[in-house]
């Protein structure tokens, strides 16, 4: 049983975002650290765009998963987003997740995102049945206390315009939860035709 459970790595398919986001980002997060929120903020070196997330699979599968992202890539061209808006979801009464919002004009990732859902039911994973919403989590909220000062800080940030990026990657990605966090590792890159 021990063996079985060393040998399972967590898999997810992710867009990264760029240095340059990152830190606007970062520095989105310090302003709304001063609410005094209880939000378990996203390290900005984890931030990235989750496309599917595959979940615990037998390391030997790596080279499947990997091959079923290259299928579903193909025709896929570079393409272009913007992260420009803040929000909380599932609602604004009760948030448990503060995102920044991507702006994906031609419907890419939502396109990218079905695609990989649907290859990867060969492998086991189930697929989806909820409407993908890319957004970037930038922080998840643990309790109500100071959300309602967290929501007037996000308010100033409604249309804020943190940047662009040209996309021209996936990335396969394994997650190690541990207790200071999650670390995310790349596995493999997948270029875009």
């Amino acid at each position: 049983m021990l063996l079985a459970y060393l040998m399972n790595v967590r898999l997810f398919v992710a867009v990264e975002i760029t240095e340059e986001i990152q830190k606007r980002l970062s520095a989105f997060q310090n302003a709304l650290k001063k609410a005094g929120a209880d939000v378990s903020w996203v390290a900005p070196e984890n931030l990235h765009i989750t496309l599917k997330f595959i979940g615990a699979l037998d390391e030997e599968k790596i080279e499947s998963v990997t091959a079923i992202i290259k299928e579903a890539m193909a025709h896929i061209k570079p393409f272009d987003l913007h992260y420009r808006g803040v929000g909380t979801f599932p609602t604004e009464k009760k948030p448990r997740v503060v995102f920044a919002d991507v702006i994906d004009e031609r419907g890419v990732l939502a396109q990218i995102h079905e695609r990989l859902g649907n290859q990867f039911v060969a492998l086991g994973v189930e697929h989806e049945n909820r409407k993908f919403s890319a957004h970037l989590t930038v922080g998840r909220i643990k309790t109500l206390r100071n959300v309602r000062r967290l929501a007037e800080k996000l308010d100033s940030y409604h249309e804020f315009d943190f940047g662009s990026e040209h996309v021209t990657q996936v990335a396969l990605m394994k997650s190690d939860l541990l207790p200071d966090g999650p670390v995310y590792t790349k596995l493999q890159s997948i270029e875009l035709d």
